[in-house]
């Protein structure tokens, strides 16, 4: 039996302004509610989402693409600090297999910046099949777009 190479990539970074307290962008990433507006990138939909935003709850996750195919992201929550932080790995599936062709562990922080709130992801991944590494090399575009969608949630919520 041989054993699989596992790829680590550079984790992926990025940093988001918003005109909102930290504390309504914390809870855009806490229910399934406020998830399935925003958690996925321009032109697909999250239609099911279950989050239980505690250490070792549910993550789990789909991300709908225009023609129909299922994205799906089941993991856990690892640590949740309210209004400060949050981390949830979670492993990619692409079908029903069971096999997820990588993994992801996003760790999220929330500062104030004096003019509203700063968002950090930091994205670190294990890639088990090679054709995945397309997936995550559109990972950052995919986040831009998420974020924009993620804006326009927390102006929903702010009101």
């Amino acid at each position: 039996m041989t054993e699989k190479t596992i790829i680590r990539p550079e984790p992926l970074v990025i940093e988001r302004h918003f005109d909102a307290p930290r504390a309504i962008v914390f809870q855009a990433w806490t229910t399934a509610e406020h998830m399935k507006n925003w958690f996925s990138p321009e032109h697909f939909t999250t239609p099911e989402a279950v989050i239980e935003c505690r250490p070792g709850g549910r993550f789990d996750l789909c991300m709908q693409a225009p023609d129909g195919q299922k994205f799906w992201n089941h993991g856990r929550f690892i640590d949740v600090v309210e209004n400060e932080s949050l981390s949830f790995e979670a492993g990619a599936h692409v079908d029903d297999s069971g096999n997820a062709p990588f993994a992801v562990r996003t760790f999220v922080t929330f500062t104030d910046d004096g003019e509203g709130s700063l968002m950090s992801v930091r994205q670190e991944y294990e890639i088990y099949d090679e054709s995945a590494k397309a997936m995550i090399g559109g990972a950052s575009e995919g986040w831009r777009t998420t974020l924009d969608k993620l804006e326009r949630e927390v102006a929903r919520i702010k009101g």
